[in-house]
């Protein structure tokens, strides 16, 4: 009897495998991906191929057994670490400046793209800037056979887009256009940290629109729903933009509120109160992330996607950072919310916005934890000190800080961009 409720036992577990391993071949079918410069895989202010391949729903769909499609850029603008360690001359620059692509798809599964939020989700393809806007323009025509006059129509008034939707969306529509044809049986579907991000990389609360985020998050989800294909998803909650290494603390030397707060790295003081985000308005930013990420947590509840909390872990990565070691147990120390320095890993990379090759992988991760405690899959873990041990910046890293501040080619830099920026 023993014997026979063993081999039962065993028999469940067996299926129970089987089944879990075909939901999940399923629900990875047809991977769709939309998203920003954190899916893109923005790095050293551009994008291109390694970068797109390091990009974290890369990572996750390849360890879930399913895989994407994208349309692979050379720029525009450079890569800044290899331009800082000379690996980058005045031709490579040149043509990184220009930007194009190396690689072309018909029709992209990987719609995520720099710069995007939901808005543009919606209305900026390859073509236009906004394909909802309209202009008035003149139609002449004969009222009668001897009277040649006009009337005003409405049509399309379509301005060109960025360089970066340009190259990367090309001819297929809009990030939601593309997954209503490709139909995806799982989406990676965040598109809400520059609705926030922007406060932090113009130190302004200008962009700050929560009607505009709410109309457009939901609308996009609404038809997301429509389409009848998701099986899954995984969303994530923003981390706290004001704790970015973009931004650091600075004391206005006399004293005033409004010039004392957080100001971008680069800048070595602050000439006006619009260059920092004071106390109250690092208040209003707070509220702002709380109200963005409560209704990306309810729009995962509504859809039954997996959602995973990285402001939680954003938190704790800057209070306490994040271990790292091989399989033997040697470890280059706790990675830090910062970009590498020596002897110390990061996880961003010199803009101090956007996640390195290492930090991809930590990102990934916590994708997979929450994926597989939504749906019950057991979704191999990326090698975050395999990620590390490739990641040329955490390898062999450049102190950004002290080349803008010691090297005189770099305080050339950082005078240009205080006064442009």
């Amino acid at each position: 009897m023993k014997s026979k409720l063993k081999i039962l036992v065993l028999v469940a577990i067996f299926c129970a495998s089987a089944i879990q391993a075909q939901s999940q071949s399923s629900m990875f079918q047809r991977v769709g991906v939309i998203g920003d410069s954190l899916s893109h895989g923005f790095f050293g202010v551009t994008v291109e191929k390694k970068t797109q391949d390091w990009a974290y729903p890369v990572l996750v769909s390849k360890q879930a057994g399913g895989s994407v499609s994208y349309n692979v850029l050379k720029g525009p603008y450079v890569n800044l670490e290899e331009v800082l360690k000379w690996n980058c001359g005045i031709f490579c620059i040149a043509e990184s400046i220009i930007g194009g692509n190396e690689k072309t798809v018909s029709l992209p599964t990987h719609a995520g793209i720099t710069g995007a939020e939901y808005t543009t989700v919606l209305r900026t393809s390859g073509k236009c800037e906004d394909i909802t806007a309209t202009k008035q323009e003149k139609q002449w025509y004969w009222e009668t056979w001897y009277w040649y006059t006009y009337r005003w129509v409405t049509v399309a008034d379509c301005k060109e887009p960025d360089k970066f939707h340009q190259y990367g969306l090309r001819d297929s529509g809009t990030q939601a256009q593309i997954m209503e044809k490709v139909k995806p049986t799982f989406l990676f579907g965040t598109a809400g940290a520059n609705h926030v991000l922007c406060t932090a990389l113009h130190t302004s609360l200008d962009c700050l629109d929560e009607a505009r985020f709410k109309r457009d998050i939901r609308e996009f989800f609404r038809r997301m729903s429509a389409m009848g294909s998701l099986q899954g998803g995984v969303l994530f909650t923003i981390p706290n933009v004001t704790s970015i290494a973009f931004l650091e603390n600075y004391r206005d030397p006399s004293g005033r509120a409004n010039y004392t707060g957080l100001k971008a790295f680069y800048r070595n003081s602050v000439s006006n109160p619009n260059q920092v985000l004071d106390a109250s308005e690092i208040a209003t930013i707070s509220n702002f992330l709380t109200m963005l990420n409560n209704e990306i947590k309810a729009q995962g509840a509504t859809m039954r996607f997996a959602v995973a909390d990285l402001k939680v872990v954003f938190d704790d990565l800057k209070e306490n950072g994040r271990p790292l070691s091989s399989s033997s147990g040697w470890s280059p120390g706790n990675a830090r919310a910062n970009w590498p320095l020596p002897n110390q890993p990061g996880v961003f990379g010199l803009d101090g916005v956007h996640p390195n090759m290492y930090g991809h992988s930590v990102f990934a991760n916590e994708l997979i934890k929450s994926i597989n405690a939504r749906y019950g899959f057991s979704i191999p873990q990326v090698s975050e000190y395999t990620a590390w041990y490739y990641d040329s910046l955490n390898r062999n890293p450049v102190d950004l800080k002290k080349f803008l501040t010691e090297n005189i080619f770099g305080q050339a830099i950082s005078w240009v961009v205080s006064i442009f920026a």
